[in-house]
Protein backbone atom coordinates (compact mmCIF):
# COMPACT_ATOMS: atom_id res chain seq x y z
CA UNK A 1 0.00 0.00 0.00
CA UNK A 2 1.19 3.73 -0.67
CA UNK A 3 0.94 6.36 1.30
CA UNK A 4 -2.06 8.31 -0.65
CA UNK A 5 -3.63 4.83 -0.12
CA UNK A 6 -2.43 4.62 3.72
CA UNK A 7 -3.78 8.13 4.61
CA UNK A 8 -6.89 8.06 2.30
CA UNK A 9 -8.48 4.73 4.10
CA UNK A 10 -7.13 5.92 7.44
CA UNK A 11 -8.73 9.10 6.91
CA UNK A 12 -12.67 7.74 5.62
CA UNK A 13 -12.10 5.11 8.68
CA UNK A 14 -11.71 7.82 11.14
CA UNK A 15 -14.33 9.88 9.22
CA UNK A 16 -16.87 6.98 9.74
CA UNK A 17 -15.93 6.35 13.76
CA UNK A 18 -16.82 10.43 14.23
CA UNK A 19 -19.91 10.48 12.35
CA UNK A 20 -20.98 7.17 14.27
CA UNK A 21 -20.19 9.01 17.47
CA UNK A 22 -17.53 6.44 18.48
CA UNK A 23 -13.88 7.48 19.09
CA UNK A 24 -10.99 6.41 16.57
CA UNK A 25 -9.31 3.49 17.68
CA UNK A 26 -5.46 3.11 17.34
CA UNK A 27 -4.92 6.89 17.08
CA UNK A 28 -4.28 9.93 19.67
CA UNK A 29 -6.16 12.85 19.98
CA UNK A 30 -7.95 15.06 22.71
CA UNK A 31 -10.66 13.28 24.43
CA UNK A 32 -11.65 17.18 25.74
CA UNK A 33 -11.56 18.33 22.42
CA UNK A 34 -13.08 15.97 21.27
CA UNK A 35 -16.11 16.55 23.69
CA UNK A 36 -16.19 19.73 23.18
CA UNK A 37 -16.52 19.43 19.20
CA UNK A 38 -19.23 17.30 19.54
CA UNK A 39 -21.10 19.55 21.85
CA UNK A 40 -21.42 21.40 18.83
CA UNK A 41 -23.94 19.21 17.63
CA UNK A 42 -22.70 18.99 13.70
CA UNK A 43 -21.36 16.18 11.96
CA UNK A 44 -17.37 16.78 11.54
CA UNK A 45 -15.98 17.74 7.62
CA UNK A 46 -12.42 16.32 6.60
CA UNK A 47 -9.66 18.74 6.91
CA UNK A 48 -5.93 18.94 6.20
CA UNK A 49 -3.68 16.13 5.90
CA UNK A 50 -0.46 16.60 7.50
CA UNK A 51 2.83 14.09 7.37
CA UNK A 52 5.63 13.78 10.06
CA UNK A 53 8.61 11.50 9.08
CA UNK A 54 6.30 8.69 11.95
CA UNK A 55 3.08 10.15 12.10
CA UNK A 56 -0.19 11.00 9.87
CA UNK A 57 -1.93 13.68 11.31
CA UNK A 58 -5.68 14.00 10.06
CA UNK A 59 -7.93 17.26 10.78
CA UNK A 60 -11.25 17.04 11.33
CA UNK A 61 -13.62 20.37 11.65
CA UNK A 62 -16.54 20.81 13.45
CA UNK A 63 -18.71 23.55 11.94
CA UNK A 64 -19.97 26.08 14.40
CA UNK A 65 -22.76 28.82 13.30
CA UNK A 66 -22.95 30.41 16.05
CA UNK A 67 -19.04 30.80 16.56
CA UNK A 68 -15.64 29.65 15.51
CA UNK A 69 -15.32 26.01 14.41
CA UNK A 70 -13.32 23.54 15.94
CA UNK A 71 -10.38 20.93 14.57
CA UNK A 72 -9.94 18.20 16.58
CA UNK A 73 -6.35 16.56 15.41
CA UNK A 74 -6.40 13.04 14.99
CA UNK A 75 -2.57 11.34 14.84
CA UNK A 76 -2.15 7.96 13.64
CA UNK A 77 1.64 6.17 13.68
CA UNK A 78 2.01 5.57 10.34
CA UNK A 79 3.73 1.63 9.46
CA UNK A 80 7.08 2.91 8.32
CA UNK A 81 8.94 5.92 8.15
CA UNK A 82 7.67 8.60 5.80
CA UNK A 83 9.83 10.53 3.60
CA UNK A 84 9.52 13.51 1.90
CA UNK A 85 10.95 13.62 -2.23
CA UNK A 86 11.77 17.27 -2.71
CA UNK A 87 11.19 18.23 -6.51
CA UNK A 88 14.99 17.23 -7.65
CA UNK A 89 16.70 19.79 -9.74
CA UNK A 90 16.59 18.22 -12.94
CA UNK A 91 12.57 18.29 -13.31
CA UNK A 92 11.48 21.57 -15.58
CA UNK A 93 7.91 23.26 -15.46
CA UNK A 94 7.04 23.90 -19.09
CA UNK A 95 5.76 27.55 -19.38
CA UNK A 96 3.78 26.95 -22.11
CA UNK A 97 1.79 24.03 -20.87
CA UNK A 98 2.70 23.91 -17.26
CA UNK A 99 3.88 20.28 -17.67
CA UNK A 100 6.23 18.77 -15.91
CA UNK A 101 9.23 16.97 -17.43
CA UNK A 102 12.60 15.57 -16.95
CA UNK A 103 16.05 17.38 -18.30
CA UNK A 104 18.98 16.23 -20.10
CA UNK A 105 22.04 15.39 -18.15
CA UNK A 106 25.94 14.09 -18.86
CA UNK A 107 25.31 10.92 -17.23
CA UNK A 108 28.38 11.98 -14.84
CA UNK A 109 26.34 14.85 -13.71
CA UNK A 110 23.12 12.82 -13.72
CA UNK A 111 25.01 10.36 -11.15
CA UNK A 112 25.60 13.03 -8.92
CA UNK A 113 22.53 14.69 -8.94
CA UNK A 114 20.95 11.32 -8.18
CA UNK A 115 23.58 10.77 -5.55
CA UNK A 116 22.52 14.17 -3.93
CA UNK A 117 18.36 13.53 -3.91
CA UNK A 118 19.17 10.03 -2.09
CA UNK A 119 21.41 11.62 0.50
CA UNK A 120 18.05 13.99 1.18
CA UNK A 121 15.89 10.73 1.36
CA UNK A 122 18.07 9.12 3.78
CA UNK A 123 19.48 11.06 6.33
CA UNK A 124 18.05 13.16 8.84
CA UNK A 125 18.02 16.01 6.96
CA UNK A 126 14.89 14.69 5.32
CA UNK A 127 12.90 15.00 8.85
CA UNK A 128 13.50 19.35 8.16
CA UNK A 129 12.03 18.69 5.01
CA UNK A 130 8.52 18.32 6.55
CA UNK A 131 6.60 21.38 7.29
CA UNK A 132 6.27 24.91 5.67
CA UNK A 133 8.97 25.59 2.94
CA UNK A 134 9.84 28.36 1.48
CA UNK A 135 8.13 28.58 -2.27
CA UNK A 136 10.20 27.09 -5.45
CA UNK A 137 11.12 28.32 -8.09
CA UNK A 138 12.46 31.44 -10.33
CA UNK A 139 10.94 34.06 -7.84
CA UNK A 140 12.33 32.36 -4.62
Amino acid sequence: MILNQFAASTRLAILADLQAGRSPVNASFSEERLREARSKGKPPQMGMTRYDPRTVHFEFIYPDPQGSPIVLTVSVEAPERIVFMPVPPWVLESIWQGEISGSAHFESDAIRLLEEFNAQLFSEVNASLFGARPPVGRDS
